[in-house]
């Protein structure tokens, strides 16, 4: 009797908990807006939690699925809106921005400072004050400071593939030690040596600090972006917080080093202390030791992993495509044939490295989506619906780089998307690799130019090829928010 009464009981708290997280998935069909059907307690990303459809995939799908403007998914029990139209995502992103100026994503100072004084997590006036402090230090003109720190960390990665000739190599790692390198130099003003030391420690720290092979960093990853709420409940912080720390002894005592001994490198450390010394005694947002920290460990976090990945992707690419590779070669060998060496004017003026980056990125964006949070009620007044403040509004980014209307057939590796006279013809926001108006992402030329550094800098000399170990299709790590191999990217590097 009293099994049975146990199991009734559990069987009414069952049904109880599921109404609770389900009673919103009326939302949608109440408002007359078309809607992806959620599956029980997980909404639309059932097939993201079993494994089966990686992030990127699983937004094409639905994507795909819908044709109007705009249509509702549900993140679990959440509603949220999927922006198609690139009219309306123009609103959302610049026209109308100061009603979308926030990211829904975890941002809590007691919690995370470091996240909380960072880009990615700032929000509303902590958000723009420090956008306007540190627009300055992403200049093309202090970029080009940083220039010659970053063609060492070149020469660095060239001259550990010849050590690696007629070799299969897993491209994912030897690309993460460059752009650690690369990091570390512009950022900390440290050298990694991440070539020379098999296991150094700046290079574990950093594949530490947003490890996705850890099931807690990519739990906790998943809730800053789509459940926000359980990261306060359970007090989960963005990156690990031994790294994290690491990272910020590691950037106090480069800062101590530097008012010692009066050291310049045209750095990210000199380049925020700069500011902070310059600051006035009515400034709104004054830098601290931690946030400066917290834009250094951002620009660790944010660079390392979106520059490795993407130029996996690249360098993949181009091992299809040896037509694609041989016509980049001869032009990264005809600038050189120009000048002794290549230089920060020289490597901009290289198109088809430019397009076949701009490619890559379409193909193979870092993020699925954007996500923004509207500061209050919103009334798209094309079709009069109103979104309710606390609705999360999504971009699509996968879902736009894929639709033929905007890149006819959208799975081929094609380059010439981007010449000149093609790249006119792209309809905008339909485009988005880096984001879009005040809130895009601050380091775009600084990934761009290391990433066209790290191509040219193989290309030049090497071949790469598939072999047998190359996934072929590319298949992506379902764990893993960001747009990523599942198998690694295995290539034969020959000189050539």
């Amino acid at each position: 009797m009293i099994f049975i009464a146990a199991v009734v009981l559990l069987v009414i708290l069952v049904l109880l908990l599921y109404y609770f997280i389900t009673k919103d998935y009326s939302y949608w069909a109440s408002k007359g807006v078309p809607y992806d059907k959620p599956f029980l307690i997980f909404g639309s990303f059932w097939n993201i939690v079993t494994g089966k459809e990686h992030l990127a995939q699983r937004i094409r799908s639905i994507y795909n699925q819908h044709k109007t403007p705009y249509f509702g998914i549900y993140v679990f029990h959440q509603p949220n809106l999927v922006i198609r139209s690139p009219e309306l995502i123009r609103k959302v992103m610049v026209k109308d921005f100061d009603k979308f100026k926030d990211r829904n994503a975890f941002s809590n100072e007691s919690i995370d400072p470091l996240n909380f004084h960072s880009l990615f997590g700032a929000k509303d006036t902590t958000w723009r004050n420090l956008r306007s402090k540190l627009s300055p230090v992403f200049t093309s003109g202090k970029i080009k400071l940083m220039f010659p720190l970053m063609v060492d960390c070149a020469n660095d990665l060239s001259a550990h593939l010849e050590k690696l000739n007629g070799k299969t190599v897993e491209m994912g790692n030897v690309l993460k030690r460059y752009s650690v390198d690369i990091i570390s130099s512009c950022a900390f003003g440290i050298n990694a040596n991440c070539f020379k030391t098999e296991n150094s420690e700046i290079l574990v720290m950093a594949t530490r600090l947003l490890d996705f092979r850890s099931l807690s960093r990519s739990l906790s990853m998943f809730c800053a972006f789509f459940l926000p709420k359980v990261m306060y409940i359970f007090r989960l912080t963005f990156a690990d917080q031994t790294a994290a720390k690491f990272l910020v002894d590691v950037f106090k005592g480069a800062l101590r080093e530097r008012e010692e001994k009066k050291i310049v490198r045209n750095d990210l450390i000199d380049l925020l202390n700069n500011l902070k010394k310059n600051e006035s005694f009515d400034d709104s947002y004054k830098f601290d030791d931690i946030k400066m920290a917290a834009q250094a460990i951002t620009f660790f976090s944010a660079g390392n992993d979106s520059s490795s990945i993407t130029l996996s992707f690249a360098f993949y690419e181009l091992a299809l495509h040896k037509e694609v590779q041989d016509r980049l070669r001869r032009e990264i060998r005809a600038t050189l044939d120009k000048e002794k060496d290549l230089t920060y004017e020289s490597i901009h003026n290289i198109k088809y490295l430019d397009m076949v980056l701009s490619e890559v990125l379409r193909k193979y964006p870092l993020t699925a989506l954007i996500n923004r949070q509207p500061s209050e009620n919103y009334t798209f007044e094309e079709t009069g619906f109103t979104l309710e403040k606390h609705i999360t509004v999504i971009i699509p980014i996968t879902g736009l780089h894929f639709d033929p209307e905007h890149f006819p057939d959208p799975e081929k590796f094609d380059p010439e998307r981007f010449s000149d006279e093609n790249k006119r013809n792209i309809k905008s926001y339909t485009y988005l690799p880096f984001g879009e108006g005040p809130r895009s992402c601050i380091g775009q030329r600084f990934a761009l130019l290391m990433s066209k550094l790290a191509i040219a800098y193989v290309i030049k000399d090497y071949a790469v090829e598939p072999t047998n170990q190359t996934s072929i299709p590319m298949k992506y790590n379902p764990r893993y928010p960001f747009t990523q191999s599942k198998d690694g990217v295995h290539l034969r590097i020959v000189k050539v």
